[in-house]
């Protein structure tokens, strides 16, 4: 089997996951690693040459060819042949449900098909780490989880499942950033609350999480509300698990430091925890699924509530490459992971 990946999109996720590709291809046994960028665009010659130089492979429509030769990029070939030799295809735009039907769904169905988690009803959700096993079904179509449902269900998952307590209720509330660094548009000038547009779960993202895990059998009480806040810093998470029995913060607290996917934090500002991934990060971005702020954590009784940052555009990352690496290597897939511990931090 050819091991050919092809990314679709450059923006916010896709630049830096096609960056992880290109610069650990050898590492991960990978054979090549394309991008497909629309448009040719002269302020993003930067990024587009940044990409190359990592190892990486454009491809583009027939008809926008000529313009991206024009702006210098002579190696550059047609997107419908990089279709055809891609054996993971990996959707990093808000299109992944209507490229299925317009592309995805007439290639080869042997390769593996992978969108984020905007797209929702486009496969299985994963999220490496948290639900490995839904990767050995025989689905080819993957659902990777946005980055608010990474962290929720990393906290359920460290601080429920994993210890085995009952969880009778949990309820989120994401407290997201306006737009991302690198955008000029949709910022909010003011709080802005999101509809709870669901009945049962609030937002989408208890949703996403519920469904998450019934994938594997386990029906959870979840609930979630979201507002956007005049920040371009991060999302950040509050949370209140409720348990069946009593708990103790010396019990949750070793529970949070065998995590193997959620980091501690003393810095209870999310621009400090920015900076630090901005300068200690793979492209800026932190790759676990959540930084818990160990001073907000409080017990009582039975409920534990705490605040938790969630590392967009960084926590997903990881994911795909999982998705990717265990379509190839069926036995050893998890030892090549091993190769982004690097970077992966505890406490920060």
């Amino acid at each position: 089997m050819s091991k050919n990946v092809l990314v679709i999109g450059t923006g916010t996720i896709g630049e830096p996951l096609i960056g992880l590709f290109a610069e650990h291809k050898n590492s991960l046994g990978l054979d090549s690693v394309v991008f497909f960028k629309r448009t040719p665009l002269s302020d993003e010659r930067g990024k587009v040459e940044a990409l190359l130089r990592k190892g990486a492979e454009i491809v583009s429509t027939s008809d926008a060819l000529p313009e991206f030769i024009k702006l210098g990029f002579t190696n550059i070939y047609d997107v419908e042949k990089a279709y055809e030799e891609a054996d993971v295809i990996i959707d990093c735009t808000p299109s992944g449900n209507d490229n299925w039907d317009k592309v995805y769904s007439s290639l080869n169905q042997d390769k593996r098909f992978m969108a984020q988690g905007s797209e929702h009803g486009f496969g299985s959700f994963f999220a490496w780490g948290i639900n490995n096993e839904v990767l050995e079904s025989e689905d080819n179509k993957y659902l990777i989880a946005s980055c608010n449902t990474h962290n929720i269900a990393s906290i359920v998952k460290t601080f429920s499942l994993d210890e085995g307590r009952e969880l009778t209720e949990g309820r989120f509330v994401c407290l997201r950033r306006a737009n991302d660094v690198s955008q000029n548009d949709s910022f909010s000038p003011s709080p802005t609350i999101t509809k709870h547009s669901n009945q049962e779960f609030g937002t989408h993202h208890a949703r996403d999480v519920h469904e998450l895990f019934a994938q594997e059998g386990k029906e959870l009480n979840l609930f979630s509300s979201a507002i956007k806040l005049p920040t371009q810093y991060m999302h950040t998470l509050w949370f209140t698990l409720r348990f069946t029995d009593t708990i103790q913060h010396e019990q949750i607290m070793e529970n949070l430091y065998r995590s193997e996917f959620l980091m501690t934090t003393e810095k209870m500002s999310s621009n400090k925890v920015f900076s630090f991934g901005r300068d200690h990060g793979y492209h800026g971005r932190l790759l676990s699924h959540g930084i818990v702020a160990e001073q907000s954590l409080h017990v009582k009784d039975n409920v534990l509530t705490g605040y938790c940052f969630t590392p967009q555009d960084g926590n997903a990352l990881l994911s795909s490459v999982a998705g990717t690496v265990q379509h190839y290597y069926k036995d050893d897939w998890k030892d090549k992971m091993e190769i982004f511990n690097r970077y992966i931090f505890k406490n920060i």
